[in-house]
């Protein structure tokens, strides 16, 4: 008999198969059970690699040895003629049908049980205002947009990255959970061909309550990264999975159980595995060289960390102002312990930068003058730039300070060479869109409000700045409808419902703004002083705008562009450009940027401005009539 033949007559096949299915499902009940406790993936190794070691022990043993009525005896011992080997066959089917039929229940198990409510189901039920279908049925005079709800079948290299929990017994690792999971996410957003989920998107989802399987839907992503923190003494434990949604399977896991001194380390390995696991096109020397936290001082690389995680959590805390400055002061330490950090005095210039755009409510922080702020911010991306890690941040940070100088053409020259190598940067897409529309250069602007109408079918971040930007560019009925289905998606996302509002305006659809305003203040019951005037203008409602307008602090920097806004729809436009003028008198031409973005702004009365204008060769179309002005009184 062949050596294939007498494998077959001693029923080691059978036995192999047996084992391996009992294997299986004893792993994955095992596997059920740590995870359910939290306990280190070191246990479900050694037990994945004593199941290996027995397999071997049991092939063997099922050579060398034979069931027999009398017991087991050595298979050399017994007469072929009274073997029961055929009989054994037999209940070796029977026990395989067996395990089989448990492991075909258990995977049916985990891919229906925890797949949770279907795709496209929408979220936070019960949320949504009661006008909402009036909203999406009653579109007039637009043209169709494609859908943005979440494809059926997402890109396969597409992740989002959710905050890790802190766990620690204190609760006072916060700080490194969010600034973790916020420079993994960073990171693996510099690999071209990764689609990953920007921040304000992701982070929506701390401590939120919804399963992974409807996270990711809402999100558009086919995996989610999702980890852990716990701090005792100088030892650090972080967990991380990466978990394909569409059926809870864990495509790689680590736990991490290392000191202090090794969190960078940690970083590292994480992005690296990450973007290795998702089979990123990128060569591993590549890889390396991206997932860099840029610093090797363990110190420095906390307070950027703390840096970030204030930022990313401002929005959310009782004082966000506070929080902003003390991001601030974390960043200007990490640059001051590493001097060849270069991403600290790229987050510390950012914060100068934000100060000079007095249209943001982060704005005014400081007592400092225009020009010392402009100062401050110089200083620290040329020094970013200095220490850039590469040529292609160098160029980021190159294009960053061309828009700040307002040298627009070149701005967008190199963030067109920047996004080139890192497309997925939604920062620079957004520098990029304002330099477009500061330079009037239409046609830079329609490639950014494309790459947005295709990123805000799955990202809500790109879908507001879709709205937010498709009324300049004459498609406000257009943009309205994609705000209108956004918030079907993200029907809290109270940023969505504002755009939305001042679009359906611009597209003289005026009872279905006020639909869209009445929304807008269930989502902000604070209110914001620009719907209310935009609408009351709309219906004609003149001096309900003039209270509005009274009941600004002229003394407040951020109302200062409010005011700016109603003075424009009252017809005062001597009011609003006086309103206007410390910016335009104040030796930094970048500060009346946020003002030359509006196609409703007439830069004429501007001196500084129309300087800028003329050196740039930009030929700016006249300032465009808003339709829907309050009556002249």
């Amino acid at each position: 008999m062949s050596f294939i033949g007498e494998l077959k007559r001693r029923n080691v096949f059978r036995v192999a198969a047996a084992y391996a299915l009992a294997a299986w499902v004893l792993l994955q009940a095992i596997d059920f059970v740590l995870d359910a406790i939290s306990a280190p993936n070191w246990i479900l190794q050694v037990f994945i690699m004593a199941a290996a070691a027995g397999f071997v022990i049991v092939l063997v043993f099922s050579w060398v040895f034979e069931m027999t009525p009398e017991g087991i005896k050595r298979e050399r011992e017994i007469d072929r003629t009274q073997s029961i080997t055929p009989q054994t066959g037999r209940k070796l089917d029977r026990v395989i049908i067996a395990f089989l039929a448990v492991a075909v229940v258990m995977l049916l198990a985990d891919r229906f049980i925890e797949k949770g409510p279907e795709m496209g189901s929408e979220p936070f039920s019960g949320t949504a205002n009661p006008n909402h279908v009036s909203l999406v049925e009653g579109e007039k005079g637009s043209d169709p947009i494609s859908a943005i709800s979440a494809p059926a079948s997402p890109s396969e290299k597409s992740i989002a990255v959710l905050p890790f929990a802190d766990l620690s017994q204190a609760h006072d690792q916060e700080w490194f959970a969010d600034g973790l999971a916020e420079e993994i996410l960073n990171t693996l957003a510099k690999t071209p061909d990764l689609l990953v989920v920007s921040r304000t998107s992701s982070f929506r989802y701390k401590k939120s309550e919804l399963d992974l399987p409807q996270m990711a839907a809402e999100l558009g992503v086919a995996h989610i990264l999702e980890g852990s923190v716990r701090s005792s003494g100088n030892r650090i434990r972080v967990t991380a999975q990466l978990i394909r949604a569409s059926d809870g399977f864990h495509l790689w896991s680590e736990n991490y159980d290392r000191d202090v001194a090794d969190m960078i380390a940690i970083q590292e390995d994480l992005a690296l595995n990450i973007a290795q696991a998702l089979e990123t096109t990128m060569d591993p020397a590549a890889l390396a060289k991206m997932t860099s936290a840029g610093t090797r001082s363990v110190p420095a690389y906390q307070e950027y960390l703390k840096g970030l995680s204030l930022q990313a959590n401002a929005a959310f805390k009782t004082n966000p102002r506070q929080s902003y400055l003390e991001a601030y002061e974390h960043f200007e330490q990490a640059r001051t312990i590493d001097p060849n950090f270069s991403a600290a005095y790229l987050m510390a210039g950012d914060f100068w930068l934000t100060q000079l755009s007095p249209s943001r409510t982060d704005s005014d922080l400081t007592e400092l003058e225009p020009l010392q702020m402009a100062a401050k911010f110089s200083e620290r991306i040329n020094l970013a730039i200095e220490t850039a890690p590469s040529e292609v941040d160098r160029t980021g940070y190159m294009a960053k300070r061309a828009l700040f100088d307002l040298r627009l053409h070149e701005a967008i020259r190199l963030y067109h060479e920047y996004l080139r190598n890192r497309p997925n940067d939604e920062q620079a897409w957004f520098s990029l869109a304002q330099a477009a529309a500061l330079s009037s250069e239409r046609e830079v602007s329609e490639e950014v409000l494309e790459h947005n109408r295709v990123l805000g079918q799955q990202d809500a971040t790109a879908a507001n700045l879709y709205v937010n930007n498709a009324y300049a560019l004459d498609k406000a009925s257009i943009g309205a409808d994609y705000g209108i289905e956004a918030l079907t998606r993200w029907p809290t996302h109270q940023d969505i419902a504002y755009q939305t509002h001042r679009s359906l305006l611009w597209a003289s659809r005026v009872e279905e703004a006020a639909q869209m305003a009445e929304r807008y203040r269930q989502l902000n019951p604070e209110g914001n002083p620009l719907v209310d005037a935009r609408q009351a203008c709309a219906e004609g409602r003149r001096g309900d705008a003039e209270a509005i307008l009274a009941g600004l602090d002229p003394a407040d920097n951020y109302a200062r562009s409010t005011r700016w806004h109603i003075l424009k729809l009252l017809g005062r436009e001597e009011e609003a450009a006086d309103v206007l003028s410390p910016y335009a008198d104040s030796g930094v031409p970048y500060q009346m940027a946020d003002w030359l973005g509006y196609h409703k702004f007439d830069p004429t009365p501007f001196p500084a401005v129309m300087a800028v204008l003329k050196r740039e060769g930009i030929d700016r179309p006249p300032a465009v009539d808003i339709p829907f002005k309050c009556p002249r009184e």
